[in-house]
């Protein structure tokens, strides 16, 4: 078999992602705490065919991605990388702690960039390879109340938009992921309170990680998962962005 590693892999869509290409690759799970992916890695190692390791990296910071780097550039059954690690900030952008901001520029983007550009170079000369960077619909839209985070998606989606376009030659399939909503305890951390949007806003990670998958191997460059959520992205392109603006910015709110 050969070997994947998932960024974020402890829970939500990186475990969900974990758990689907088990049938098939060896597989990393990277994320910061170790007692955690041990967890992870109990529950899902009776149903995958492959091995699963755990990896403990905080990429939030320079040293940590640059020696998963270093392991990724060594392994030569390097095959398959999802970068979905990330985390987002809720609050007006001038209140919030400016390290946290940069720590989740550095998590969202920077550590994003590095590994996907080891990867690349690991791939190339093997004329195949996978990569799926997590962005998010909220990368189609600037995002009052969340200016940071849907800044680094909008990064994210655009990078990894022109890198599909590169990979083509090299027999690489490279893509971004757009989920909305999905349940995972990314909401928990960003401090926003899950019953305030409708039900039919959500979806489970498992589906967001089936649709990705199935997107991937047609080599599909962006895939938005969801029928609302390719509904609202399609808005995006019909409204003013006054409009869009005003709109993201009353949905970011938390106030109420």
């Amino acid at each position: 078999m050969k070997n994947a590693y998932v960024t974020g892999a402890s829970q939500g869509i990186g475990k969900e992602f974990v758990k689907a290409i088990a049938k098939d690759y060896n597989v990393f799970l990277i994320s910061r705490s170790l007692s955690d992916l041990n967890k992870t890695i109990a529950e899902l190692e009776p149903t995958s065919r492959g091995i699963l390791k755990p990896l403990a990296y905080d990429l939030s910071k320079k040293k940590s991605w640059e020696e998963l780097s270093d392991v990724m550039r060594k392994d030569k059954d390097f095959e398959f990388l999802i970068n979905n690690a990330g985390f987002g900030t809720v609050g007006e952008f001038a209140n919030l702690d400016l390290e946290k901001e940069l720590d989740q520029i550095n998590l969202n983007v920077k550590a994003l960039v590095s590994l996907s550009h080891t990867a690349l170079n690991a791939f190339k000369p093997r004329k195949k390879g996978f990569i799926i960077n997590v962005a998010s619909i909220a990368g189609f839209l600037p995002a009052p109340g969340s200016a940071t985070y849907a800044a680094t998606k909008a990064y994210v989606k655009s990078f990894t938009e022109a890198i599909h376009e590169e990979a083509i030659p090299h027999g690489i399939h490279v893509q971004a992921l757009c989920p909305g909503l999905t349940h995972s305890q990314f909401h928990q951390r960003a401090g926003i309170e899950k019953s305030k949007y409708p039900g039919f806003m959500w979806q489970d990670a498992k589906e967001v990680a089936e649709e990705s998958l199935r997107a991937l191997y047609h080599n599909q460059a962006v895939c938005i998962t969801g029928m609302v959520n390719q509904g609202v992205v399609g808005l995006t392109g019909l409204l003013p962005r006054s409009w869009i603006r005003k709109g993201a910015g009353k949905f970011m709110d938390t106030s109420g």
